[in-house]
């Protein structure tokens, strides 16, 4: 976790593979990410659903969410950079490309207070369940929500 832009708000990034475990990105987003930087070199096919992972991983999280991927001929590019409601703002092809895309913050905090497209809202309804919920595979541990919800 690290801070970044004007007013040093909180990001997050981790590693290729990271894409594919859901709970890396809802542990950032708990820590208070509201950027997660998914550095990748995907030189295989399955590029498609990496792209996939990363706008659900915005979208359930409600964070932006910017996919690099090498582009030809070391990876097959595909380099995205997703909105906290899971739409994909930019997206680049195959080639080299410069991707430019303005992250408006207060975006992530509107997602989470008023919900994806004004519905969804997953930091509010876990909130609610606080103490209520006892989880068998974490020895009934109960949910704690994050500190900045």
């Amino acid at each position: 976790m690290s801070r970044m832009g004007p007013g040093r708000r909180p990001g997050g990034n981790y590693t290729a593979d990271d894409v594919r475990r859901h709970t890396v990105s809802r542990q950032l987003a708990w820590l208070g990410a509201e950027v997660i930087i998914q550095p990748t070199l995907t030189t295989t096919r399955d590029r498609e659903m990496e792209v996939v992972m990363s706008r659900a991983n915005a979208f359930v999280n409600q964070v932006f969410v910017v996919n690099v991927n090498g582009a030809d001929p070391s990876g097959v590019g595909d380099t995205v950079i997703v909105d906290p409601e899971g739409t994909i703002m930019q997206q680049a092809r195959g080639g080299e490309e410069i991707l430019y895309g303005v992250l408006d913050l207060d975006r992530v905090t509107q997602a989470r207070r008023y919900g994806t497209f004004g519905i969804n809202k997953p930091w509010s309804q876990l909130k609610d369940q606080r103490g209520i919920l006892a989880y068998a595979m974490f020895d009934g541990a109960s949910f704690q929500p994050p500190e900045w919800s």
